[in-house]
């Protein structure tokens, strides 16, 4: 759960969370109404059945210092978004023949005797349209005389229920009250609410409960206690009403050793005795009618102070005593005597623990309801009793990252638990950057730079988290993106089917979305209009809990079993992009969604990502109309949801290894960070340190370069497996701390010589004396070499002295610049590289765990092709890459084919001295045949004059007014149409009559064309494409002097890259 919290008295919008325990439904009328919550669920485990459309009262509900509550503001039950409305037909075929759901438009067909009958015989869930609002279901509630005649029904039934036979009184009262709702939300219906509407069903009421059956028993004749609850909760009440109300009540009171047992009677009961709080706490607008109540109540109020005083302490049932002490002093000042209930309040905090629950709500309506003032005169401190209770509750604090990550826990927390949920933060956000691409804060400086979790000893201990930080628990987790905090508790496996690090995930996934990935407060902004981020915050925040070191994201199995029997209900993708607060499935289905994207259209996800973080909600909205129209996309979904539950045997939940718990074998920082620059090959080093409770860790930061860019989404996987197989390869070396090492990459950009790039960031644990938070000397920055890495461009130094060549004299040189058939170690450092002199003889060598890397040279006189052939032992072992001596950090050549075994390339050389790394990326022991050999040599192929460096295309270009520069003749053009951008424009100027060759050769996608039009006559394209062959888009066109304007543009929505050659 995600909320952004405000001042104390204003409402809170509050996200339902994974892992709550027990259900979270919403029909909030007003963000300023009700009560108490019904905390007993509370104590439940998860995956309690959602019964029906709750009041006001059976949400979760925020009661701050001066009694201002907010509700969480969702359709009602969220399966409903899931039933489509059958199609109309007539109305004597409907009534005769039972549906298994009715649509407005049906019911608005109906005679209304034939209407009421209907609704008594059908559950209200059949209607999927109540509490959701068009234009079939305004004609429904404008029609006064369709309502009273429903009114009317429901009085009918009120008089005649039995212990046996309610006579449709639920439904009757959830259509009623989807008016009320509906009413409150939308103008069009705004006269349902209205004082004469809502007093327009008190008849209704006070014929259900002037029925001698009205009274604890049956599960009917509590199921109708509950419905009248809820439908006073709507409307209104009045004086004889409570005070008929009172005995019922006392009723429950009387037996609330036996009552509190049955879960449907106490639901029911807080439905009630919550109903009439919200009348007497939000609806005495007219002073006159609140006078009326006052000293007129008294025996209602009576059985409050009773529970208050002597109902149940037991952690199962003590919500009932303290929903008792909430309205007496909430409602106290009805009271004949309003001192009574502090005198109930005072004798509360006398005789209950200190600190305990109780003592706390007894404190808190103190505070609220008298003046601080209990009723010995005695001041009531709340500042002082919170920080009193955090001292109880939290007494521990951990600190991790030099402050930037603070714990605070019940003492019962274990150290070995909270570093366990450090470290899975640690995984989670690597893999969340990752996805994203980006790890940078979207508003610096925000109070969320500090991540403060505070987790209580159990459930129990949860609740006081309402009196001492003031926000409610009926769930099992909250991030307050406002504060910078989350809040949660220890479980056991008997009170959550989620562990707490499954939590604990989840919600730091929602504290990186608000840092990271959503701009603004949470609910703020045009993002959140129209209620479409709930899939994307709580099904990101589902998938990302799944998040390992190195083998990616994966379905937890916790998450998969909650759907595993929906076969004939699963939700549609239009049905998870619109789900809304109010549901278990969406949070469900919402992950299916993120991890169908994440597994088969990173490229879709990726722009949602980026609409979300740009805060464009039409783009935002356009990706989600895409993915709801699009048919292939629901087949594929479906699929893919199968595919899970077909693999639910074989899952696991990802959670944090031992390893991160071992003791760290010692180890300089310094050859830490040479290692890792080595093994990922990467250039412009930076390190840092931190500070922690229990260890120090770094961060490395350096850029990566790959091989030739084939589009932003292929490129990403490419890089996603380098980066696993970089702390593979990490976790295979002696020093066991690379076990606790992550890996993300981010910033994604294509050079100029059309290789992709991206920033890498490594994180682990230093051992014990490593680490003094400042920045180390890990060498020159840019990787050069020249000190401390002791390597090329990727660091390749080995990080010890074992490779100065000192101890045999010749400073690691070789004798003499004569090619060699082996190997000849030290050649670590281009200083010992082992010369070939461009015959093509074969140097056989090999590379190992100890020794990763052999560096060779050779000496260029004049410009032309040399070729590089190396043939490994073992597949996917090995790699090569070679550097001029006059550009360390940017390579000048890397294989461009590669066949079984063989990697071969070649590089356009000018004069100087070239080196060839050779660098292990399998496990264990890699022998090599490397065969270099230049153009000119005996026996080789003079090359042609080499082809000129294909050019970039620069942006902006997607207009004829960005367009200046000429497009070069004769020389290859690299372009790229990705996301949103859709066309690129190119100026082509001809000087004298030409023979104009188009070529256009696609790199990545299928989805592209160009046309060629002559300067002010864009309507008529002089040629396009006429040769189609293989990936070619090719034409010829007799061009007369002058300019012409060249559009590439996209007809598909994917990514497009592409190579063009004019000429």
């Amino acid at each position: 759960m995600r909320t952004k919290s405000w001042s104390r008295c204003t409402a809170m919008f509050i996200a339902a969370v994974v892992a709550i325990s027990g259900p979270v439904t919403v029909a909030a009328e007003s963000a300023t109404s009700s009560s108490k919550v019904n905390s007993r669920a509370a104590n439940n485990k998860v995956n309690s059945d959602l019964s029906q459309m709750p009041a006001h009262s059976d949400v979760m509900k925020m009661v701050s210092g001066k009694g201002a509550r907010a509700d969480v503001l969702a359709d009602p039950i969220g399966s409903l978004d899931q039933q489509q409305p059958a199609p109309q037909q007539e109305s004597r075929s409907v009534l005769s023949n039972k549906q298994s759901t009715y649509s407005m438009a049906q019911l608005n067909a109906m005679p209304y005797d034939q209407l009421t009958e209907l609704l008594m015989s059908i559950e209200w869930t059949q209607m999927p349209e109540l509490f959701k609002y068009n234009d079939d279901v305004q004609r429904f509630y404008e029609d006064e005389a369709r309502f009273q005649a429903i009114v009317d029904q429901l009085a009918a039934s009120g008089a005649s229920f039995t212990a046996e036979d309610e006579k449709g009184i639920t439904t009757l009262v959830e259509v009623l009250r989807s008016g009320y709702y509906l009413g409150f939300y939308n103008d069009g219906l705004s006269k349902l609410n209205t004082t004469a509407y809502r007093e327009k069903v008190m008849p209704a009421i006070t014929a259900i409960t002037q029925n001698s059956a009205f009274t604890w028993g049956t599960d009917v004749q509590n199921k109708v206690i509950g419905s009248t609850g809820k439908m006073i909760s709507n409307s209104t009440v009045d004086v004889d009403t409570i005070n008929h109300l009172a005995e019922v009540v006392k009723q429950f009171v009387d037996r609330v050793d036996v009552l509190a047992n049955d879960n449907a009677a106490s639901n029911s009961y807080f439905s009630l005795i919550d109903g009439v709080g919200y009348n007497l706490m939000w609806r005495m607008d007219d002073k006159s009618r609140e006078a009326s109540f006052k000293g007129a109540i008294d025996a209602y109020l009576d059985q409050f102070f009773r529970l208050a005083q002597n109902g149940p302490r037991s952690q199962d049932h003590v919500w009932l005593t303290n929903n008792a002490i909430y309205f007496t002093g909430a409602l106290g000042h009805y009271y004949s005597d309003p001192m009574q209930a502090n005198r109930i309040l005072t004798d509360v905090m006398q005789k209950d623990s200190a600190l305990s629950e109780l003592y706390f709500e007894a404190a808190a309506q103190i505070e609220q309801h008298y003046a601080r003032v209990d009723a010995n005169g005695n001041q009531v401190n709340m500042d002082a009793l919170k920080q009193a209770g955090k001292e109880k509750y939290l007494s521990k604090q951990t600190v991790f990252d030099e402050g930037k990550v603070v714990f605070k826990t019940g003492g019962n927390l274990s150290d070995d638990q909270i570093q366990r949920l450090y470290w899975a933060a640690k995984e989670v956000q690597a893999q969340f950057f990752r996805v994203t691409g980006h790890d940078k804060a979207l508003e610096p400086g925000n109070v969320d730079d500090v991540l403060t979790v505070v987790i209580y000893n159990n459930p129990d201990e949860y609740r006081m988290n309402k009196y001492l930080y003031g926000y409610e628990t009926n769930n099992g987790g909250i991030y307050i993106e406002g504060d910078g905090t989350f809040f949660t508790y220890d479980r056991t496996a008997e009170q959550s089917i989620y562990s707490l690090e499954e939590l604990f995930r989840h919600e730091v996934t929602h504290y990186l979305q608000g840092r990271y990935g959503v701009p603004g407060g949470w609910g703020q902004g045009q993002l959140y209009d129209g209620g479409r981020m709930p899939w994307f915050e709580e099904g990101g925040a589902e998938f990302f809990a799944g998040a390992t070191r190195l083998e990616g994201i994966k379905p937890r199995k916790s998450v998969v079993s909650n759907i595993k029997y929906d076969r004939g209900t699963r939700f549609t993708v239009s049905d998870t992009v619109n789900s809304k607060y109010g549901t278990w499935n969406f949070y469900n289905y919402s992950f299916a969604l993120y991890d169908y994207l994440y597994q088969n259209d990173m490229m879709q996800l990726d722009r949602i990502h980026t609409a979300i973080r740009s805060g464009n909600a039409e783009a935002y909205s356009e990706q989600l109309n895409y993915l709801s129209i699009n048919a292939h996309t629901n087949e594929a979904y479906q699929r893919s949801i199968a595919d899970h539950v077909a693999q639910f045997d074989s899952m696991t939940v990802p959670l944090v290894s031992d390893d991160y718990m071992s003791p760290l074998a010692p180890k300089s920082a310094s050859s830490i960070y040479d290692e890792i620059t080595r093994v990922a090959r990467i250039s412009d080093v930076v390190t840092q340190e931190k500070k922690s409770a229990f260890f120090n860790t770094f961060e490395l930061r350096g850029t990566y370069t790959g091989t030739m860019s084939t589009g932003k989404t292929d490129d990403w996987k490419v890089m996603s497996e380098l980066a696993d197989g970089f702390l593979r390869t990490l976790s295979e070396q002696p020093w066991n701390g690379y076990k606790t090492v992550t890996a993300y990459f981010t910033n994604y950009r294509v050079d100029n010589e059309g290789r992709f790039v991206y920033d890498v960031v490594f994180h682990g644990k230093l051992p014990d004396g490593e680490g003094t938070g400042q920045q180390p000397d890990d060498g020159d920055k840019d990787g050069s070499g020249e000190n401390g890495n002791n390597g090329g461009q990727d660091g390749n130094g080995n990080g010890s002295d074992n490779g100065s060549g000192e101890e045999d004299g010749n400073s690691g040189q070789q004798p003499d610049d004569k090619q060699v058939n082996v190997d000849a170690e030290p050649n670590n450092k281009p200083e010992e590289a082992v010369v070939v002199d461009g015959s093509g003889k074969v140097v056989s060598g090999k590379v190992n765990d100890e020794d990763y890397m052999d560096i060779y040279r050779f000496e260029v006189s004049k410009e032309e092709d040399w070729s590089i052939e190396l043939e490994a032992a073992n597949q996917d072992g090995l790699a090569w890459i070679v550097y001029h001596e006059s550009d360390m950090a940017n390579f000048a050549g890397y294989p461009t084919q590669v066949e079984g075994n063989r990697l071969t390339g070649s590089v356009s050389a000018r004069s100087g001295t070239y080196y060839v790394f050779v660098y292990k990326i399998g496990a264990g022991e890699q022998p090599y045949q490397l065969k270099v050999k230049a153009a000119s040599s005996p026996d080789g192929e003079t090359k042609p004059d080499k082809e000129l460096e294909p050019l970039v295309e620069s942006e902006p270009n997607d207009t004829p007014d960005s367009v200046s520069n000429p497009l070069p003749m004769n020389r290859t053009t690299l372009g790229a149409l990705e996301g949103t951008d859709t066309q690129d424009i190119f100026l082509v100027t001809v000087d004298k009559p030409s023979d104009l060759r188009i070529e256009l050769e696609k790199q990545a996608g299928e989805g592209v064309n160009w046309m060629l039009f002559k300067e002010g006559d864009l309507e008529r394209p002089v040629v396009y494409p006429l040769e189609l062959e293989g990936r070619g888009m090719n034409a010829s066109y007799e061009a007369e002097p002058g300019q012409y304007l060249l559009y590439v543009y996209k007809f598909a929505n994917e990514d497009i890259r592409y190579k063009l050659h004019v000429r």
